[in-house]
């Protein structure tokens, strides 16, 4: 299984702010990149030029492709490549964020750009690596998408709901996207009630700038539920309905002496 090696300061003694910094900024660039909420754990540790390793919990070894898909991703742009379709607003902002935040604060000439690598589970080269450079900041400065926001609702399956770290939630949608959900601690009940189920959100929902839903903040969540009898089922259950006579003059003579 694929995992994720940060590192921060290599060479020399690490900065904790800007390691922690970037910790938490990975795992929200890492929230936005993954359909569904996911446990990421800490599996190596190392000190002086800090190190850190996550990787997916073991009961979800496929997550671990979001990992790749996010250095691949940045090493695109990092090249001049441009980020695919499948990045939310929202995801370019938390990368941005993240890259911004592993750069030096002041003129610093031992500094050495922070690191994203591919490990595998015994610490050898998985795949692509990384640099978070000042290049790399100005390629995702260039990617700041559009978006607006307004008063909407969506329908679909919800997928995942998470509290561990805030309110969120996932959305299937009809297209097979998932939308990132976002609500209230008052709505927490109510959202866990609704897993797997058919539901109707009521909200505030963002766009991006083909116009596509990305997120949702919601105030409201309505059960869809599935009629027992379909339109289907009830056609012709009463054929002398009208009398005998045609549908159409029926309804017009109804309609008359309304």
């Amino acid at each position: 299984m694929d995992a994720l090696e940060l590192i921060v300061d290599e060479g020399r003694p690490a900065s904790a702010g800007r390691f922690f910094q970037l910790g938490v900024d990975l795992l929200a660039l890492l929230d936005e990149a993954s359909e569904l909420p996911v446990e990421w754990t800490v599996t190596h540790l190392e000190t002086g030029s800090a190190l850190a390793v996550i990787a997916p919990p073991e009961y979800a070894p496929a997550e671990a492709r979001h990992l790749r898909a996010v250095v691949s991703d940045l090493d695109s742009v990092a090249h001049d490549g441009p980020l695919p379709d499948s990045w939310t607003p929202d995801a370019v902002k938390a990368a941005h964020r993240f890259v911004a935040h592993g750069q030096p604060a002041d003129v610093d000439t031992d500094w050495v750009p922070p690191r994203l690598r591919l490990v595998t589970d015994d610490g050898l080269d998985a795949g692509p690596s990384v640099s978070l450079t000042p290049h790399l900041l100005g390629g995702l400065e260039t990617l700041q998408p559009f978006e607006r926001e307004m008063p909407g609702s969506v329908r679909g399956t919800l997928v995942g709901v998470n509290v561990s770290r805030g309110n969120r939630a996932s959305l299937l949608l009809p297209d097979r996207r998932v939308l990132r959900v976002s609500f209230p601690t008052s709505l927490r009940e109510a959202m866990r009630d609704a897993l797997l189920q058919d539901v109707e959100l009521a909200g505030t929902v963002r766009q991006d700038g083909d116009g596509r839903v990305f997120k949702i903040r919601t105030e409201e969540v309505d059960v869809l539920i599935e009629p027992e009898v379909r339109w289907s089922d009830i056609f012709g259950a009463a054929p002398d309905f009208t009398g005998g006579m045609p549908a159409d003059e029926w309804l017009k003579e109804q309609r008359g002496q309304a």
